[in-house]
């Protein structure tokens, strides 16, 4: 289970969810073949009865709800199935060879429901760019890369693997480290949880995954920044390092700890497109989730059930059945948010931001949505004051200060110099608080 190449040899049961089809195949080769002759007929049949709306393909398996305008975009998510139902196998024999693993509890409604794709899969290898529809083919090909490359002298006699992706100057010692590195340039996962679908570069990760949802007793590690609990040391580490910004928003005062929360910052701060449209009314959205949410309401069967007995409540929406949840289930009359300057208590955190703005004119720097609330230990959510930086990225906001003319003084923001955390990636990380009720700053 280690190896890619080892996977391909596993026997796995491929189950097809293309409308009724409940067709099995035992090989990668024969389930890609079989869900060409679906889209073969998908597409005939809209040519036949002249639908109404034949430049909109939309996905029949099962519990996607998929749709595009773009054929290209449609048959990638197809394919994509086919390599997620693979994954999903994997996952499946992972946690069978995992005796003290429990399976995992999320809501198994997600289970095909698959990422948004690039592009198009695209090899950037030099000197190649060839360019694939299916996933399954494209991992294969960029991995024959990795098996082909040939060593090269560096220094006096070591030999090293080089990288031969666009503007990557990564050597490997071995073959099984370059083929492990190329997975960051085409974003490869190689295991999938089979009750939920979430996708995983590696087994650890996804035991990770599983071990995270085990009782809060067995969370003996505790983040001292947001209070999240962990099962194990390790978990915590990694968690901790999300804490850290490196990237500033080139538009506004927002920074963020990796280049996809940045870019998802831009696409919903400072963006006016929504590519995501309704097929059954005006609504239109900036990704797939909402728009997965939103579709719930067009439907006349509830898609959520209150799992209390003896509630009979229903919902077309997951924020409705939340909602009632919160109403009616879990004691949403007692306070438990409350105010860091004047000690007020409120029920909910919205109304203690209306009270924050209002009563204390507290306010975020542009580019920040909300405020954020941590739980102290007395049991109340109180304002979070405090954010990480890394040193790169400190030093980069001084120099933009000195070039604006501000001063740091205690009227603004102040350094704590001290290092954030245990680990060796954290030791590049300060400490920002807050000294003036105009600057509040808070996490990504």
């Amino acid at each position: 289970m280690a190896d890619r190449g080892s996977k391909r040899c596993v026997t796995v049961d491929l189950q097809c969810e293309w409308g009724s089809c409940t067709h099995v195949s035992p090989r990668m080769e024969d389930f890609c073949s079989h869900m060409s002759e679906h889209l073969r007929l998908y597409q005939q049949q809209s040519r036949e009865e002249a639908m109404e709306c034949e430049d909109e393909f939309c996905c029949l398996w099962l519990s996607c709800g998929f749709f595009t305008t773009d054929s290209l975009d449609f048959i990638r998510h197809v394919y994509f199935h086919c390599y997620h139902t693979k994954l999903k196998q994997f996952g499946l024999q992972a946690l069978q060879s995992q005796t003290d693993l429990n399976p995992c509890q999320l809501d198994i409604q997600t289970r095909n429901i698959i990422p948004e794709l690039q592009d198009g899969f695209v090899c950037m290898w030099d000197q190649c760019e060839s360019s694939y529809d299916n996933a399954e083919w494209y991992y294969r090909h960029v991995d024959t890369h990795g098996l082909s490359a040939e060593y090269e002298v560096s220094g006096k006699e070591n030999r090293v693997l080089m990288c031969g992706w666009k503007d990557c100057d990564i050597s490997c010692k071995s073959r099984w480290k370059l083929r492990e590195h190329l997975r960051s340039h085409t974003q490869e996962k190689v295991i999938s949880c089979p009750n939920c679908g979430g996708m995983f570069a590696n087994n650890t990760k996804f035991y990770d995954h599983l071990r995270r949802q085990t009782s809060l007793e067995e969370h003996r590690f505790q983040c001292s920044h947001c209070s999240k609990r962990f099962a194990t040391e390790r978990l915590l580490r990694d968690h901790m390092r999300n804490h850290v910004n490196h990237y500033k928003c080139p538009l506004c005062d927002m920074t963020c700890p990796l280049p996809s929360s940045l870019r998802s910052h831009i696409r919903f701060r400072h963006s006016d497109e929504r590519p995501f449209k309704c097929q059954h009314c005006d609504y239109s959205c900036k990704n797939l989730v909402d728009l997965r949410r939103h579709q719930d309401t067009h439907s006349k069967i509830p898609a959520y059930c209150c799992e209390y007995e003896d509630c009979t409540f229903t919902a077309r929406s997951l924020s409705s059945i939340k909602a009632h949840h919160r109403k009616f289930h879990e004691g949403d009359s007692e306070p438990r948010y409350k105010c860091h300057v004047c000690e007020k208590c409120f029920t909910r955190g919205n109304n203690l931001t209306v009270h924050l703005r209002k009563k204390h004119q507290f306010k975020w720097p542009s580019g920040h949505p909300r405020f954020r609330y941590k739980e102290h230990d007395d049991g109340f959510l109180r304002l979070q004051l405090v954010r990480y930086e890394s040193v790169e990225l400190t030093e980069q906001l001084m120099k933009e200060r000195e070039k604006q003319g501000a001063l740091l003084d205690s009227t603004t923001t102040c350094l704590v110099l001290s290092p954030v955390g245990s680990s060796e990636s954290d030791e590049g990380a300060y400490e920002r608080t807050v000294g003036d009720r105009d600057c509040v700053i808070l996490p990504e």
